[in-house]
């Protein structure tokens, strides 16, 4: 009696266990995955392009990269969450072809994060030269006008 009694529950069991695979197909039922709007693949690549900046300053401050590796690293992310930025605000309606212009000043430090103070020449924080940041803002800006000409 007993071996009956577990050899029922044991076939009741293994019918519950492979129930899926005797149904329909679940992946029908489902919608199909919205596509990945525009700008939440350009946030993306600037967060990610802010997150490759901080790896490599951590990176070369522990020692493992080059001073001339990291200035390569932190160049080509630094173009790459600058065009995602103006990616974003073309799309919000702010063009820098029409018309506008740049900022007279850069509020923040782009090594450090730190504010800078009006019409500072330096990062008061970290040293770095802030000419170096309106140069490539302005280079940047320009390829831009270019592109979209």
């Amino acid at each position: 009696m007993n071996e009956i009694l577990g050899l029922v529950m044991l076939s009741v069991a293994s019918l519950w266990v492979a129930m899926p695979f005797f149904g329909s197909d679940a992946d029908e039922d489902l919608p199909a995955p919205e596509p990945i709007a525009e700008r939440d693949k350009l946030e993306r690549q600037k967060r990610e392009a802010y997150a490759a900046i901080k790896e490599a300053e951590l990176d070369h401050q522990m020692g493992k990269l080059s001073e001339a590796d990291f200035t390569t690293l932190t160049d080509k992310y630094r173009g790459q969450a600058l065009a995602a930025i103006t990616a974003l605000d073309t799309k919000a309606g702010f063009s820098p072809s029409d018309g506008t212009r740049l900022p007279a000043r850069i509020a923040f430090c782009a090594s450090c994060g730190q504010k800078l103070p009006n019409k500072a020449n330096f990062c008061p924080a970290c040293g770095r030269a802030v000419r170096d940041d309106r140069e490539a803002l302005s280079k940047h800006a320009g390829n831009l006008m270019q592109a979209t000409a």
